[in-house]
């Protein structure tokens, strides 16, 4: 039975990034990645607000379909880290992660780098203060918990910081 690691933060802190770092700290382990973003309902099952796809709403991701995947890959991998904005939003996904992990980034360091990624195309402002507005309704622990690590960011990520 492998071990199971959730990574949650706003869009652009650097949820990938961190995923990354840790598969590359043990590269004997047999480790898989779970992106949300892979678990997202068709664009036509997710209401819009006003003319854009509402990513952001907790509504948008399968959450069955990533426990189903979590559940099965413990089986077979040592390390299962799952990540996405929305990954403690619902709770009988939380439940599976022995060691969850929060990123944290002002918001005007969200602004900086979410206008700079462009895959989305040219974002309008509104826009933008809805994504951060989400983040904070759907997205960011509320409460401290002892088996939440909350990492800084705005920080390089080093194995200091997460030991």
């Amino acid at each position: 039975m492998g071990i199971s690691i959730g990574i949650g933060g706003v869009s652009r802190a650097g949820k990938t990034t961190l995923s990354n770092f840790l598969r590359d700290l043990y590269p004997h382990k047999k480790t898989l990645i779970i992106p949300m973003d892979e678990y997202v309902r068709d664009p036509e099952n997710i209401p819009k607000v006003k003319d854009k796809v509402d990513w952001e709403h907790p509504i948008s991701v399968e959450f069955e379909r990533i426990q189903k995947k979590i559940k099965e890959s413990l089986e077979t991998y040592d390390l299962v880290i799952t990540e996405g904005i929305l990954i403690f939003y619902n709770e009988q996904v939380n439940e599976l992660f022995d060691k969850r992990i929060f990123i944290d980034i002002p918001k005007s360091l969200f602004y900086i780098r979410r206008k700079k990624d462009k895959r989305w195309g040219e974002e309008p402002e509104w826009y933008i203060d809805y994504v951060w507005e989400s983040y904070l309704k759907y997205g960011k622990l509320t409460e401290h918990s002892t088996h939440t690590l909350y990492i800084n960011g705005e920080e390089k990520y080093t194995l200091s910081l997460i030991h």
